[in-house]
């Protein structure tokens, strides 16, 4: 039971009506006066120059008003990442483009009355290219002899190389009892959101653009279009409608820059809304990694030091990449006095890479919590009592960081997820433990801990609100985060009205209109919550500093003598005490003598960040004479502070799961290395979990509290997704004792007449007269 009236509620959602009955507006939903039809030609080949492009028969195509080519548009390269200015944001991508670097590339756009005409038109464009050498492989791609995909960055495939350090890795080394290394590998994904891609740009005005589309950062996207487009921000408008999903995709900009121009060229709106295989080829992946990981570790159990080197395939551009592997460096929840990082991002001709929910940090989990589970094993340990040992706690510095943990619940995610593992095998141990088993079925579990982030760093990371108090004591809420289907609006506002005093019902949200609304960094970086919330709060905390502060004036008062509590004020007056309600109180400042708007503003920055945690267990069913496998539990504990909206926190921890276990099992962007031709180009040969292949999930909420959080609240958003993959791959391994060193387990999960090599921990030379006697 949540010690407040809002916060700590479970609201199902201010927008779920509208939602269910779909009369909530998505982006293909939206039509304006004189639009018309959007669509672009996407080169066929991973690595090509267009030598020639005949138009004249689509020209002819009844309906087509405008063909764009490569030489029509500006030459101004951009970063199509939503993030904030950075040094690290490589400007290397074009609008259109005669020296495509990947399949799927933008070649062409056409502008038509229909999408009939559209797709027409784009048949009967006469493309004449000549195919280039592609390379798709990281290792390959910085080889001497590879093409070279960017000539006018540099004179090699390596974007950046990202370092980071602490302590003596050396040292560490020679402290440790025990080393150990391996190779990791982890694939690229597709976001796979129920909505693709889409935006609608008016820039039928001149020196004017308003622009409707699928965006996690609306003014970043005004911002990257006003650059490109030549104008001021002011003249740019970013609506954000409802929206089916993010997951960081939408963090990139996708058809805006295109669409931009054809409605520029037209003097019309123009609609660009992406197919399924332009969804699944041409928006971003999560970054495929190669990981060499080395620890080493006492041995009583501590690990002393960590060493990582990293390769990251960014695909033909960088867009997030050196922010991704900059981010990967640091995502690591135990005390390692010696650290050192090393990550290299790679262009290829792959497809391109970007912000994916977890954003660098799923790779790392998986190779550090597998190596972590190689520890345990070979020291005889425990694997909780092993992360426990080792696990940073309240007062701890994480690496890297300036700030101590001001909360860490992590020995509560343990206490409540064991206490269900332990249920549900003593439930097992009533069906004599062969549920749901076929012989020769070896059951097992695994485990995995990890950290995240509540918003980006300080540096970028902002957000903005404002409280309007009308005068019957309703409110309207203005802010610029955009809701992208978590909830985020439904929990600003439970912690509005919590601070007010009021209902939910009475508070009316306006979010993520660069118009109307607040700047916001964007929704990324798990950071509405906090980050949001923070803003919420403080613009709340405003609000009735003025209210206060006119009462005092109307009423000659200190305004020391004013109190607010509850959802009322508390005038301490020379006849004694009065009470008012926010609508009474209201009704005096706007009516009264000078009367005022009543307006509370304020921005928040991420200083702290703090880390939510998460402990995560995975239940599995191994076929021993197969190796298929079969997922039985997971079980996810979080620690994110106080819970604004626990059911909302718990469906984010189940959407979460679920994309961790497709990372985890089978999802993977195939591409032929030869052609470059992306095989799982649709739904129907890019493998995801369907619902037989859920197990049963079940979510903890720790006993936390962040004192820097609005009502104690973290984040939740990318944590759940991230420990996923570790604990389904250490469940095989505690089933099979051997390593899962890749992932999907699909390569190395087929039937055969033998299992994988196995793999072992190399022993420090510098302490061998003590590893005699261990």
């Amino acid at each position: 039971m949540s010690k407040y009236r809002v916060v700590g509620n479970s609201h199902p959602g201010l927008s779920v009506a509208e939602i269910a009955t779909g009369r909530g507006r998505y982006t293909d939903d939206w039509k304006l006066p004189g639009m018309v039809y959007g669509m672009i030609l996407r080169s066929p080949f991973a690595h090509a120059i267009v030598k020639s492009i005949d138009t004249s028969e689509a020209e002819s195509v009844p309906g087509v008003l405008k063909i764009l080519l490569p030489w029509d548009v500006p030459s101004k390269r951009y970063n199509c990442s939503g993030n904030p200015p950075s040094p690290l944001l490589i400007q290397d991508e074009p609008i259109l483009t005669d020296h495509p670097l990947h399949m799927g590339d933008r070649i062409a756009a056409v502008a038509a009355t229909s999408r009939k005409a559209c797709r027409e038109a784009l048949m009967q464009l006469k493309v004449e290219y000549e195919e280039l050498k592609p390379v798709f492989d990281v290792m390959k791609a910085l080889e001497k002899d590879a093409p070279l995909l960017h000539p006018e960055i540099g004179g090699s495939n390596l974007v950046k190389t990202m370092e980071a350090a602490e302590g003596n890795i050396n040292t560490g080394f020679e402290e440790s009892d025990y080393i150990f290394e391996e190779i990791y590998e982890t694939p690229a994904i597709q976001n796979v959101s129920l909505e693709p891609n889409g935006c609608i740009c008016d820039a039928s005005v001149p020196g004017k653009m308003t622009v409707i589309s699928t965006s996690q950062t609306p003014f970043q996207e005004r911002r990257i279009l006003a650059d490109l487009m030549g104008l001021s921000e002011n003249n740019v408008r970013i609506i954000k409608p409802f929206m089916g999903g993010g997951f960081g995709e939408r963090q990139q900009l996708h058809s805006q820059p295109v669409a931009a121009l054809l409605s520029r060229a037209t003097g019309r709106p123009v609609k660009i809304i992406h197919s399924r295989e332009e969804q699944m080829t041409a928006s971003v992946v999560r970054h495929s990694t190669r990981i060499r990981m080395k620890m080493g570790v006492a041995k009583e159990g501590l690990i002393r030091a960590m060493q990582v080197e990293a390769w990251y395939n960014t695909g033909a551009y960088a867009t997030h990449g050196p922010i991704v592997v900059a981010a990967g460096s640091r995502k690591t929840n135990y005390r390692i006095p010696h650290y050192e990082f090393k990550g290299h991002c790679v262009y290829t001709n792959g497809p391109v890479s970007g912000a994916v929910r977890g954003y660098g940090n799923p790779q790392i989990t998986f190779a550090r919590e597998s190596m972590l589970n190689m520890v345990a094993q070979k020291l005889g340990m425990d694997p909780i009592a092993l992360r426990l040992k080792n696990h940073v706690q309240t007062g701890d510095r994480l690496p890297g960081t300036d700030h101590p943990l001001l909360s860490c619940a992590v020995n509560s995610c343990v206490e409540k997820g064991e206490t269900l593992r332990k249920a549900i095998e003593e439930e097992d141990m009533k069906n004599n433990g062969q549920q749901g088993l076929s012989h020769p079925e070896k059951k097992a579990w695994g485990v995995a801990f990890c950290c995240h982030t509540s918003g980006p760093s300080n540096r970028e990371g902002m957000s903005s609100s404002i409280v309007m108090v009308n005068d019957d004591g309703s409110v309207n809420l203005l802010m610029g985060s955009a809701d992208i289907g978590q909830g985020s609006e439904t929990v600003l506002a439970q912690i509005a009205a919590e601070g007010l005093g009021i209902g939910l019902e009475e508070i009316s949200v306006t979010a993520a209109d660069t118009a109307t609304t607040p700047y916001d960094t964007g929704t990324f970086a798990s950071s509405q919550t906090y980050v949001g919330g923070n803003a919420v709060a403080l613009a709340v905390e405003d609000v009735k500093k003025k209210m206060i502060q006119r009462l005092s004036e109307i009423r000659k008062l200190p305004p020391s003598d004013i109190t607010f509590e509850n959802g009322r004020f508390t005038v301490s007056g020379p006849e004694g005490l009065e009470h008012l309600t926010l609508k009474d109180a209201t009704k005096q400042i706007t009516f009264g003598a000078g009367g005022s708007i009543i307006a509370g503003s304020s921005s928040y920055k991420a200083v702290e960040a703090p880390p939510p945690f998460a402990v995560c267990w995975a239940q599995v069913a191994v076929d021993m004479k197969t190796l298929s496998v079969r997922l039985l539990n997971i079980i996810e504990a979080v620690d994110v502070g106080n819970p604004v909206n626990p059911e909302k926190v718990k469906a984010q921890v189940h959407g979460g799961v679920s994309m961790g276990v497709g990372y985890a099992m089978m999802e993977e962007i195939q591409v032929d290395q030869r052609t470059g031709k992306q095989i799982s180009s649709d739904l129907l040969h890019y493998q995801t979990p369907l619902s037989r292949d859920m197990p049963g999930i079940h979510v903890c909420l720790a006993e936390g509290w962040e004192p820097s959080g609005p009502f104690g609240a973290k984040s939740v958003g990318e944590l759940a997704t991230v420990p996923v993959a570790a604990a389904i791959t250490n469940a095989i391994a505690q089933a099979t004792g051997t390593a899962i060193t890749r992932i999907p387990i699909t390569d190395a999960f087929r039937p055969a007449a033998s299992p994988w090599p196995k793999r072992a921990a190399t022993e420090s030379p510098a302490v061998t007269s003590e590893k005699e006697g261990v």
